[in-house]
């Protein structure tokens, strides 16, 4: 049963970085986790009835190469962003992705997504292959929680959720096997769901640097109160050396 049942491996070692005087472990707890090989591609020779005469796959022939995700619940106390990091956590390992959802219905859930069995990243001069979070913190509470953003009198949070994402690069060699990889980006996205109470949903950008690509609209529901959601990005500088 032990290597059986139940969410087990965090991919990306989260629960082992520092937290205050301790580790991520005081705080979170794994909920879900998954590893699927990368998917192999094919190289086809047709004949004259474009019928396939030949086939070659290609693209992770020695099964090293995986996509990855772990996902945290936030239990206890409560987590200050700009203690997180995407990109070359350590090497062969890159999180593509960081998700943290707030919602009326549960405590706040963080995934971690990327790749692991990646090449080393080259790191540009006096710069790292990471991005540290903005300074933003997280309570675990049950709660719909205020993440650089207010909201209207007039109106409820249901939900909210915070993520930043950079792009994993990749050059194959002439057999088209990975043969180097890299990294860029990123930009971080902030979003809230709200509930009409007696006025239009509204919301109030309060983070620096953040930018409205959604304003709030109007969903409307049989027989339900008017929902509405809204977007935000914001560009996020990659770590100094």
């Amino acid at each position: 049963m032990a290597d059986d049942f139940g969410a087990l491996t965090d991919h990306f070692g989260i629960l082992a970085l520092t937290h205050g005087e301790g580790t991520m472990n005081d705080i979170l707890k794994l909920v879900d986790s998954s590893k699927t090989p990368v998917a192999m591609s094919r190289g086809d020779a047709q004949d004259e009835n474009l019928d396939i005469a030949a086939a070659t796959w290609f693209g992770n022939t020695a099964g090293t190469l995986f996509e990855a995700s772990s996902t945290f619940a936030l239990v206890s106390g409560s987590l200050p962003l700009s203690e997180m990091e995407i990109g070359e956590l350590v090497a062969t390992k890159i999180v593509a992705s960081f998700e943290i959802t707030t919602s009326n219905g549960g405590w706040p859930q963080i995934t971690f997504s990327g790749r692991t069995g990646t090449g080393a990243v080259v790191a540009p001069a006096s710069l790292l292959n990471t991005w540290t979070l903005p300074a933003i913190t997280i309570t675990a509470i049950k709660q719909a929680q205020l993440i650089g953003f207010t909201v209207g009198a007039t109106c409820r949070l249901t939900g909210s959720g915070f993520g930043i994402t950079c792009d994993i690069a990749q050059q194959d060699d002439g057999l088209g096997e990975p043969a180097a990889h890299g990294v860029s980006g990123a930009i971080a996205t902030v979003t809230a769901e709200l509930v009409r109470v007696t006025g239009a949903c509204e919301w109030t950008l309060t983070f620096s640097g953040l930018t409205e690509t959604q304003a709030p609209g109007a969903a409307e529901g049989q027989a339900a109160y008017h929902t509405a959601s809204a977007a935000a990005e914001l560009v996020v500088a990659r770590d100094a050396s």
